[in-house]
């Protein structure tokens, strides 16, 4: 009984914080992208169409699926720290204050790599339909697109937990700031609007994707399979060659962005002062 008492907190408290780091990234995603800067960012679009409200009902669904699921690997993991298996540790004085530091660049270069390699084996003919097909019927995605898989995806994206569980030591409070910035990249890079300056693709933050490298994957689909970085993509010739065309396209607002049209300016007279075909 007290083995299922242990399993009953463990799912609560993950499938809680799981779903919470969810919405909130959505959430904040999606009222940027619409509401706060919605101006900006409409100029910024980056595709002609629009996603549906069909279309986010679908990711939203499929979404709690993977709450779920990722609640069972949290779960697990627990599990793993009482049979004294997993290398979690509480007290920060019991590894060094470098690798406290270190640990979190790690587990992002880490989940790169693993993101990049098991993404692109899910694009082989063989594997897609099984796997990745449902996550690309979002042609135009969302920031509610980000937890949107099939359960075979759902699966191979929460293997890296445990796995990582096992194998490198670290802090809880490093794990959970690498979940928060997953789901907040994540979110980010479906919000179909970019963020990013136009300098970002011209100097060494080209390195890091962008919300256009990863829209261009869910159009084009056999290509920019990188999450956090580029360079597996320009190791491998994957990464689109017109991507870095398109992103500054995007920030010019010369792909989909709604332009101000000549009867929107408000000229101030004197008297008023005081009253692409996109290819590969």
């Amino acid at each position: 009984m007290e083995f299922l008492a242990d399993v009953a907190h463990y799912g609560t408290t993950h499938f809680k914080l799981t779903l919470f780091r969810y919405v909130l990234a959505a959430s904040v995603m999606s009222i940027c992208a619409s509401w706060l800067f919605r101006a900006w960012m409409n100029r910024r679009r980056i595709q002609k169409r629009r996603a549906s409200w069909g279309d986010i009902r679908r990711e939203v669904s499929y979404s709690m699926l993977t709450v779920c699921i990722f609640t069972l690997f949290g779960i697990s993991i627990n599990l793993l720290q009482d049979m004294g298996i997993a290398k979690l540790y509480w007290n920060w004085s019991d590894y060094p204050l470098w690798w406290g530091i270190l640990s979190l660049p790690v587990v992002i270069l880490l989940h790169d790599a693993y993101f990049y390699w098991t993404h692109r084996a899910m694009h082989h003919p063989k594997l897609f339909k099984h796997f990745h097909k449902l996550h690309h019927m979002s042609r135009t995605p969302t920031p509610w697109t980000a937890y949107s898989f099939s359960v075979g995806e759902i699966f191979i994206n929460g293997l890296f937990s445990p796995l990582i569980a096992l194998t490198i030591p670290l802090h809880p409070s490093i794990w959970l700031s690498f979940l928060f910035i997953m789901i907040f990249r994540n979110a980010m890079l479906h919000t179909g609007r970019e963020f990013h300056p136009r300098g970002w693709v011209d100097g060494v933050l080209d390195n890091m994707t962008t919300t256009t490298h990863h829209d261009l994957h869910h159009q084009r689909f056999q290509g920019n399979y990188g999450f956090y970085f580029t360079w597996w993509d320009r190791l491998m010739g994957t990464e689109f060659k017109d991507y870095k065309e398109v992103f500054r396209q995007a920030v010019d607002g010369k792909l989909h962005g709604k332009q101000p049209m000549e009867t929107d300016k408000v000229e101030l007279r004197p008297s008023d002062s005081s009253s692409g075909k996109i290819t590969a």
